[in-house]
């Protein structure tokens, strides 16, 4: 008991001074000035204390770095993250909760503001918002159609929602899933999903791993499933996914150890790779560990703007104030687009 106590503690310090360390740095390098009290507030942070004005971290070049905040007991945990067609920024939450907000970026694409914040109950089948084992949004990705797909754990399953603006009043219909993936831990289902180029679903699950280490992953395409596998890098597990429209896919990966030490790395999956029983491992683009401002990053979305590619990658806080929700912005380079 003591060691669990003694374990808990350090845990503590450690996430408090990490979170001073992102909202205490250098007013020289970003205004700290928020805009007038509203549903959720854009507090710039930088990513590199040290080096303020980094902006190339890996292969990708970073754009924006915000920390959300809000009183809204509602907001926080969010899971997965899409830019909807319309332009908007769509996030599910662990609670089981939509949230939207209008996307202004810069004449140079950053990420300006987030305006126009709707917060709703995700719904059921009988027009109830989700409670209970019903609630567990991990992952979100808009289909051809429009529509948007959920992902929960607890009670595994992937429904369907109308396409926006109808999104948070409709009732779900729910999609198939892998057998398989009935057979998975209550938190360890469907983590990531990801609508490809061609208008497949790619589905990874979270601790559906294989002997070789892999956690398994399918395609569906026209009610068919394709088998596949993903082996993230040692100690690391999938929290999200996200398709390039050239039918490339980007993967989330975290990592968590003891003392509340937390680290991230994005990953680029080529095409020409999604093949039936082959074994994914992507191309690492970025990766991220302290001292660098790392949390628990679980969402990513893709957006494309006349400025480029754009990356949004966004962390739950677990509703703990021991955490944080984190907004960063990345540009894919054109050579990658």
């Amino acid at each position: 008991m003591l060691a669990q106590q003694m374990n808990l503690m350090w845990a503590i310090i450690v996430r408090v001074l990490v979170s001073f360390s992102l909202v205490s740095c250098s007013d020289a390098a970003v205004d700290r000035k928020t805009t007038h009290a509203r549903l959720v507030e854009l507090i710039p942070i930088d990513v590199d204390s040290k080096r303020v004005e980094r902006r190339n971290f890996g292969a990708l070049t970073l754009l924006s770095a915000f920390q959300l905040t809000s009183k809204d007991k509602h907001f926080g945990g969010l899971s997965g993250l899409s830019v909807g067609r319309d332009g908007r920024l769509y996030a599910v939450s662990d609670h089981g909760y939509w949230l939207s907000a209008s996307i202004l970026l810069d004449p140079d694409g950053a990420l300006k503001d987030l305006v126009d914040w709707r917060i709703a109950p995700i719904l059921t089948t009988t027009k109830l918002p989700v409670s209970g084992r019903l609630r567990d949004a991990e992952a979100l990705a808009q289909a051809r159609d429009g529509s948007f797909l959920v992902a929960f754990e607890g009670l595994h399953r992937i429904w369907r929602y109308s396409p926006p603006p109808k999104t948070f009043e409709s009732t779900p219909v729910s999609v198939q899933i892998p057998s398989a993936v009935t057979q998975a831990p209550s938190n360890g289902g469907i983590e990531a999903l990801a609508t490809l180029a061609d208008g497949r679903l790619l589905i990874i699950a979270e601790e559906l791993e294989n002997p070789d280490g892999s956690v398994k992953a399918w395609v569906l395409d026209d009610g068919q499933f394709t088998e596949l596998s993903y082996l993230p890098a040692k100690g690391f597990h999938v929290t999200d996914c996200a398709a390039l429209i050239n039918g490339d896919v980007l993967v989330l990966e975290r990592r968590y150890v003891p003392f509340g030490i937390l680290s991230a790395r994005l990953t680029r999956v080529t095409a020409g790779s999604l093949r039936p029983g082959a074994k994914l491992a992507g191309k690492e683009l970025l990766k991220l560990e302290q001292p660098l401002a790392v949390e628990n990053f679980e969402g990513i979305a893709v957006q494309q703007t006349s400025n480029g590619t754009m990356i949004f990658i966004v962390s739950d806080d677990n509703y703990s104030s021991f955490q944080q929700t984190l907004l960063l912005q990345f540009l894919l380079p054109d050579s990658d687009s």
